[in-house]
């Protein structure tokens, strides 16, 4: 991702396999990288003449006696599989790499502003799944890496939809943020007014047929329809988290 959009990374890992990995995959992929503890750790090292332990120090407690006490806690195999589970998503996001989708543990599909990433962001750092959502265009079959593969179990496709009301002041709203005007010069204008006139984005008539093709599309390959109207991202997360555990006995983290 950072080689993809030109960025830097900067990281404090006091683990040192962990760190000289991060820094073998940075020099790999041509990544400026900023090593900000690896520097002061093989400094105090050499002065104190011990070797660190390399685990994350937790916060300091007052116990029942006011006893102040320290522990360090090793990551767990729950931080691993959280931190996997996201980079998979990120990968997975937006109907992109549609060749991950037979490894995903959850597909999230429904139309354009329905809360598809950040629900998909919120499954995978919270419960350490590996999510891939889909977003569904009236104009565009979805994706045959979706629909034409028996990997893909149908009970693990989730398809949002919300009311036709909600989804208009949303695609309003969207469409309005992206009118960018500069003042010193309307030639930098995104979306001008003819191009706002033409666009069927946020029409009533548009959406409920966005709507009734998303409906179509579950019904006949068995995806499990949820309403997010006026419902919190946690909300339908949890609840999501509930089907699996009944459907396929689950333990989430």
């Amino acid at each position: 991702v950072a080689k993809d959009k030109k960025a830097m990374i900067v990281f404090t890992l006091v683990d040192v396999d962990l760190r000289e990995k991060a820094l073998r995959m940075c020099e790999l992929s041509n990544v400026k990288v900023v090593d900000l503890l690896g520097p002061t750790l093989l400094t105090m090292s050499n002065f104190l003449g011990k070797t660190p332990a390399g685990l994350p120090q937790s916060k300091f407690f007052k116990d029942r006696n006011n006893q102040q006490a320290a522990r360090r806690v090793a990551l767990s195999d729950s931080y691993y599989k959280r931190i996997e589970a996201v980079e998979f998503t990120l990968k997975a996001d937006d109907g992109q790499s549609p060749w991950l989708l037979e490894e995903a543990e959850v597909i999230i599909v429904g139309v354009s502003r329905t809360g598809k990433t950040p629900l998909s962001v919120v499954l995978s750092q919270t419960q350490g799944l590996k999510v891939a959502n889909i977003p569904l265009v009236l104009e565009c079959p979805p994706p045959k890496e979706l629909i034409d593969n028996p990997k893909i179990n149908p009970k693990r496709v989730f398809c949002l939809s919300i009311s036709p009301a909600s989804l208009r002041q949303i695609r309003t709203t969207r469409l309005e943020r992206r009118i960018v005007n500069v003042d010193m010069d309307d030639k930098y204008s995104l979306v001008d007014e003819n191009s706002r006139a033409k666009s069927n984005y946020a029409d009533r008539a548009y959406i409920m047929k966005d709507l009734k093709n998303v409906r179509d599309l579950a019904i006949k390959y068995d995806w499990t329809q949820i309403d997010v109207t006026g419902r919190a991202v946690e909300e339908t997360a949890s609840y999501i988290c509930e089907l699996l555990k009944e459907r396929f006995e689950e333990d989430v983290l």
